[in-house]
């Protein structure tokens, strides 16, 4: 016999676990870094980003880095440093932030999909 299903309460909503947070090794630097996924809230900030005038793809990724890697902390100019680095370590990081907030992995995958 299955077990029977609890219906969701705002008491659960308050104590369940939020957004995961997880290690992200970068092997180039044997080093780690800690990151989370964004809440539905965060979401909706940074899409609004895209749609303010004057800003652009490189605005919105800034501020992802900035809510999604807790550590070490990343400010504006802690950004730019990282952006001066080799570009296959701010793409793993985005890899992950990409798998972390449920949009899957590298653009690879796209071949997976058959052709109409």
């Amino acid at each position: 016999m299955s077990e029977k299903k609890q219906r969701l309460t705002l008491d659960d909503l308050v104590s369940l676990p939020n957004v995961q947070e997880e290690e992200l090794f970068i092997p180039q630097w044997n080093k780690t870094i800690l990151v989370r996924g964004i809440s539905k809230a965060t979401q909706v900030k940074l899409g609004r980003i895209l749609n303010e005038e004057g800003t652009d793809a490189f605005d919105y990724q800034k501020a992802l880095l900035k809510e999604s890697v807790v550590e070490p902390t990343l400010d504006d100019d802690a950004i730019e440093i990282l952006y001066q680095k080799d570009s296959t370590i701010v793409d793993l990081i985005f890899v992950k932030l990409n798998e972390l907030n449920g949009l899957g992995g590298i653009g690879a995958d796209a071949e997976e999909f058959p052709e109409e």
